[in-house]
């Protein structure tokens, strides 16, 4: 019998600002995040960042958080998916995140309770492109907690996912109904990277690449989509620096404004669920930026959450 490990970054536990506080510093905390000298990251984090960050970061979680909701937008589609996976499959399915709850050691607890004989788990690190900070960080992660107990099943990790077909063609429903009627821009945008972390890929190759395959990823979804390069734009958002990967969202947006263009439309493709990222920086700061520069009309494609075609196209990237 199989069992299924679904993982992303996680978020807050709630909107408060100690838990903002305390999950903005555990993330900066890990190293494939921070990549600064040991000695260094707890100053940097505890002593700079997260004193300045946490009031800014819990404004925006508070304007993000659905108050009909206990969990995070982020927490609560990763249920929605894993539920619907588990209908779907007839396979025991469980959530875990990267830093916050649920932890993988209690994800991996509540696998075996559904099923004691279990002989295999199969792990979805829920980034379609590969980054130290996101994929790699998870793999290490979830390897730790299953050392640390001799559990009776095998670990699989599917490796990232962003020319699979299943999700393409999840990407292509999902933009669909957006580019029915006339538009002047599909700005695709990918969560920026440091510099120094794009090119550590890229000496290792295509499948380490975050620029090529956030590259591939556009190039088929506009293959699917039957639609001209020359529509779209391929941007990056969310950067901490000014070595970070660019063109930046902000800056695009602002100057498709200036230039004329009335009709934009913006979709996440590197995002498996909505998040502060999608959330705060895209569908509300980048639309201000846009609309007051000039725009009149911006489209926020969310993303594929838990809608049905993805559960769909995670069943196909699992087997």
């Amino acid at each position: 019998m199989k069992g299924v490990l679904l993982v992303n970054t996680g978020s807050p536990k709630t909107c408060k600002r100690a838990d903002v506080k305390y999950f903005i510093q555990s993330m900066l905390c890990d190293p494939y995040v921070m990549t600064v000298p040991d000695w260094f990251r707890p100053i940097l984090v505890k002593g700079i960042i997260v004193p300045f960050r946490q009031f800014a970061s819990t404004k925006h979680y508070e304007q993000i958080w659905e108050k009909n909701q206990k969990d995070s937008p982020l927490l609560h589609h990763a249920k929605q998916l894993a539920n619907k996976l588990e209908n779907l499959t007839d396979m025991p399915v469980e959530v875990a995140m990267r830093y916050g709850q649920p932890s993988v050691d209690l994800a991996l607890e509540r696998l075996m309770e559904k099923n004691a004989r279990l002989h295999e788990i199969v792990v979805l690190p829920l980034f379609p492109q590969y980054a130290e900070s996101s994929y790699q960080t998870v793999v290490d992660a979830v390897s730790k907690s299953f050392i640390k107990r001799p559990y009776p099943f095998r670990l699989k990790f599917i490796e990232p996912y962003f020319d699979h077909p299943a999700y393409i063609k999840a990407l292509a429903e999902s933009i669909k109904p957006y580019i029915q009627e006339a538009f002047d821009k599909l700005t695709f945008t990918f969560h920026s990277l440091p510099l120094s972390h794009v090119e550590k890929g890229w000496h290792k190759g295509k499948y380490f690449d975050y620029v090529y395959q956030t590259k591939e990823t556009v190039m088929l979804v506009l293959k699917e989509l039957g639609l001209d390069v020359k529509k779209t734009r391929l941007v990056y958002h969310s950067a901490m620096g000014s070595k970070w990967l660019k063109p930046s969202l902000d800056d695009t947006i602002e100057e498709l404004a200036k230039e004329g263009q009335k009709k934009i439309i913006v979709v996440a493709p590197g995002f498996a669920a909505d998040n502060l990222e999608t959330l705060y920086d895209i569908r509300i700061k980048a639309q201000e930026l846009f609309l007051g520069n000039g725009g009149t009309n911006f489209s926020y494609v969310p993303c594929l959450n838990s809608n049905d075609y993805w559960v769909e196209g995670v069943a196909k990237i699992i087997s």
